[in-house]
């Protein structure tokens, strides 16, 4: 299910979005700070700033953005700090964005909605999506019809023509805090849905990264769910939005997860925590017992990771699975979930909540 960094496709998660925002709009050179780094989180994401997992919340976030090529961590160990995991001195501006002209910007007449533009720094291309996103609010003046909340691509599709180019323009700058808002242009991103299959009457929810480890673990529970109360398809990264829905799930007060053993598999929970506490859902747990029969086998071949990599992504871990993950990963080896199948999860019986 999960796909190597070199092929993101899907998009960025709402925090990474909101985060990359508000560094792109302090990006004034190649490279930001750790001083502005901070800055930003604090800006875009108050909350998750001010959090007991602030630190591994913004080494989860700077990772999934530098993976989507926006910006670029440091490749010397030196230019980390020491903390667990560990964070950049500073961050390099890969996208054209970061090449600011004076654009005359102060010869349009900006809609209301847009003040700030008259005093901000842009670029040609910025410029003509703030124009086209001017245009909009002035048609709309007045047409409350025009303006009933929309999903993000029908919007995208309506002001721009092209209905990818909000997904595009959110995680930079014109979105960053204090200019634009999904809530102006009165647009929303849908969250994919999340197929799940309720047991029983248990407070917790399992969720699962593969569709075959899935149905087997919905079988081996469905006579006996214990504590879970429902069973989801995470389906990759869909789950970093499709998080949102499980407040539609009632009494559910605990979310565990289980997924593959490498980068992204381990990634996707972290960054589906960050979106579902944002929602006020629990924090994603680990399911341990799954994870520590998974550990048992032997591993495969994966992707080759840095230190500071793997640091940032075992943090989401039990510590007693912490070292032996991080080892695994930095030597380039991989877990899959279905290494644990159905045999053995009917056999052992420690794994169940």
């Amino acid at each position: 299910m999960t796909s190597p960094p070199d092929h993101v496709e899907a998009p960025l998660s709402p925090a990474a979005a909101q985060l990359s925002a508000a560094l792109q709009a302090r990006a004034e050179r190649i490279t930001v700070s750790r001083a502005s780094v901070m800055e930003a989180f604090r800006e875009a994401l108050p909350g998750a700033a001010s959090g007991d997992n602030a630190r591994s919340t913004l080494a989860t976030l700077l990772h999934e953005i530098a993976e989507h090529g926006i910006f670029g961590l440091p490749t010397s160990r030196a230019k980390w700090d020491a903390g667990h995991p560990a964070l950049p001195e500073q961050v390099r501006i890969l996208t054209a964005a970061t090449t600011r002209t004076a654009t005359p910007s102060r010869l349009v007449s900006w809609r209301p909605e847009l003040n700030w533009a008259y005093a901000a720094r842009l670029t040609a291309s910025q410029t003509q999506d703030l124009l086209a996103c001017n245009h909009w609010f002035r048609d709309t003046h007045n047409h409350p019809a025009r303006r009933a909340p929309l999903p993000l691509r029908e919007r995208s599709y309506e002001i721009f023509r092209h209905e990818k180019r909000l997904d595009t323009l959110i995680t930079g700058a014109l979105f960053a805090p204090g200019r634009l808002t999904l809530e102006q242009l009165a647009t929303y991103r849908e969250p994919p849905p999340l197929a799940h299959h309720k047991l029983g009457d248990g407070n917790t929810l399992l969720v699962v990264e593969n569709s075959d480890t899935y149905a087997t673990l919905r079988n081996l529970l469905i006579p006996s769910p214990g504590s879970i109360g429902y069973i989801a398809f995470g389906s990759g990264r869909a789950f970093e939005a499709s998080v949102e829905n499980i407040a539609e799930l009632p009494d559910i007060h605990r979310i565990v997860y289980y997924g593959d053993l490498d980068a992204e598999g381990i990634a996707i929970p972290a960054r589906a925590s960050i979106n579902g506490t944002q929602h006020g859902l629990p924090t994603i747990e680990p399911a341990t017992g799954l994870y520590q029969l998974l550990l048992a086998h032997e591993p495969t071949i994966g992707d080759t990771i840095t230190n500071e990599r793997a640091s940032s992504l075992t943090a989401w871990l039990p510590q007693q699975h912490r070292q032996t993950a991080h080892t695994l990963l930095a030597k380039g080896q991989r877990l899959a979930q279905e290494a644990t199948n159905r045999i053995e999860l009917s056999i052992e019986q420690d794994w169940r909540l």
